[in-house]
């Protein structure tokens, strides 16, 4: 059956029989009552799978947990109340006192402050690498590899840099070793890349961006086999970082329009980084789906398609004119995050700003900005970004 198909239906069918709703009831309980001892003592030995406890299992959230699996091509996932909530609850289940993590350089921000704060804290030894490592076989990677090496984590594309890994070789490497692997998928979307076709056991998403699609949920998502999924599940429920199950209707909403979504996402971000590309102010484009892109026939091999945040850095002036060009556009949303229905632009001058060796590490600079391509008209929004430019073009003459 088409993939768009089951994402309309799987984890719903329990619910449309004998003439139920055709949504999934939010199931709005902290706990659930038995008729009798013995059906309680059952739901206790079966915490995680049934209706006892909201933190542990409920109805409206498995039928989230579930279609996301379908997607990710796992036997099982599990909800969380924030992306970080997911990437934590992963790190904080495969690493103890000892233990030595790989994670790339190019991840998440937030996921960096938590290994390099909280994780190092507890004794735990997180080395960062290049994500340039994972390719021609991840040889240089395995350079890397200890007695103690439990985790590796990826996150392909990154999201400043959009570096892409070769997450084939980086699982193949740490399966032969008895390590595990975990991604972070949020910038393809569980439509577009799968991690764990390519061997990668743990595949996470901030699912506040395209999965929610709307500008209007924090959650996240962690996938898995059942094998991990007995590790990281446990993890979760102690943490307590579960959703609510109105937060889980507003994301199996957003997963009904997702593959409408993602299609206007790639070609609207497609068309508008092919316009920057051509324009004069504009030094480079740092999109993985443009030929131009470092390592794009990777990107091309792992993934279907491509959203619509990317990059770009603009030629050399003086701080007022940036400010300028982002102050002049009108349909771009000066903001964090990305995903939802609005296009968004991010200067990233202020981006570990008091590390600079790691702003080169990155390949970031003081004339590159981020852009998010949401569902307007891309002939609309570069219009937007011409009159930007030309605003830019005014105070950089200024000096």
């Amino acid at each position: 059956m088409n993939e768009d198909t089951r994402l309309l239906h799987d984890g719903e069918e329990k619910w449309r029989t004998g003439g139920g709703p055709v949504n999934p009831p939010v199931v709005r309980a902290s706990l659930f009552a038995f008729d009798t001892y013995a059906d309680f003592r059952q739901a206790m030995a079966a915490a995680n799978e049934r209706p006892l406890y909201s933190r542990n299992f409920n109805p409206t959230v498995a039928a989230l947990e579930e279609k996301i699996a379908m997607l990710e091509q796992t036997e099982r996932a599990i909800a969380f109340s924030s992306g970080m909530g997911a990437i934590t609850a992963v790190l904080l289940a495969f690493l103890k006192a000892g233990d030595h993590l790989l994670i790339v350089d190019c991840v998440y921000g937030p996921t960096r402050t938590f290994a390099e704060t909280i994780l190092t804290g507890l004794g735990v030894a997180v080395e960062f690498f290049p994500p340039e490592e994972t390719l021609d076989g991840a040889r240089r990677l395995a350079g890397r590899l200890r007695d103690n090496t439990r985790l590796v984590y990826l996150e392909s594309p990154g999201s400043l840099s959009f570096a892409v890994q070769d997450l084939a070789a980086a699982a193949d490497l740490c399966r032969a070793r008895g390590i595990a692997t975990a991604a972070d998928n949020s910038w393809a979307s569980p439509l577009y890349q799968k991690p764990h076709a390519f061997g990668i056991d743990v595949v996470v998403h901030t699912g506040s961006k395209y999965i929610a699609g709307h500008s209007d949920l924090v959650f996240g998502v962690a996938a898995c086999d059942r094998r991990h999924f007995d590790i990281i599940k446990p993890v979760a429920v102690l943490l307590g970082a579960v959703p609510s199950a109105d937060d889980a209707y507003l994301a199996l909403r957003g997963l009904r329009t997702l593959p409408l979504r993602m299609q206007q996402h790639f070609a609207g971000g497609l068309a508008v980084a092919h316009w920057l590309e051509k324009r004069p102010e504009v030094v480079e484009v740092l999109h993985p789906g443009l030929e131009t892109f470092p390592d794009h026939e990777l990107a091309h091999r792992q993934m279907s398609g491509c959203g619509g945040l990317f990059g770009f850095r603009l030629q050399p002036a003086p701080a007022a004119a940036h400010y300028a060009f982002v102050d002049a556009l009108r349909l771009f949303t000066l903001g964090v995050s990305w995903g939802g229905f609005e296009s968004l632009l991010l200067p990233l001058d202020f981006i570990e700003a008091e590390r600079p060796d790691l702003r080169a590490r990155l390949g970031v600079g003081d004339h590159q900005f981020r852009i998010f391509v949401g569902l307007e008209s891309p002939a609309d929004l570069t219009a937007d970004l011409e009159q930007g430019l030309a605003e830019w073009t005014v105070w950089r003459e200024r000096g």
